[in-house]
């Protein structure tokens, strides 16, 4: 069931033994792209959608689970993250003939490569 996400959700704050602050990402929505492609991340943490392109955009998970959108020009849609959000996603748009996704992005819980 798909489920449709366009209320901004609030950072989160974690409490183990000290109190830990979640961290916010941001991801810019480009016409033919995301900056950066893959966001590395934590549980809890959550993800800003930033449209930095010239028109309205959608995204959706790869198993379809959820959705953003539509995300107008300049606007942006904050996402929490946790262990049953999909981390793949697309852009609706970008819909090849063959039906495979053109723009893609992805969140990742493992370490940022070192370059």
């Amino acid at each position: 069931m798909k489920r449709v996400i366009s209320a901004v959700a609030t950072v989160a704050t974690l409490f183990a033994a000290s109190p830990v602050a979640a961290a916010e990402h941001m991801i810019l929505i480009l016409e033919d792209a995301y900056f950066p492609q893959v966001t590395y991340l934590e549980r809890g943490d959550t993800v800003r959608f930033v449209n930095a392109s010239g028109t309205a955009h959608n995204i959706i998970a790869k198993n379809n689970s959820w959705e953003l959108g539509p995300i107008p020009v300049d606007g942006e849609v904050t996402l929490l993250i946790d262990d049953g959000v999909q981390k793949t996603f697309y852009d609706t748009a970008s819909e090849g003939e063959d039906g495979v996704f053109l723009v893609e992005g992805k969140m990742s819980y493992s370490d940022a490569p070192l370059n």
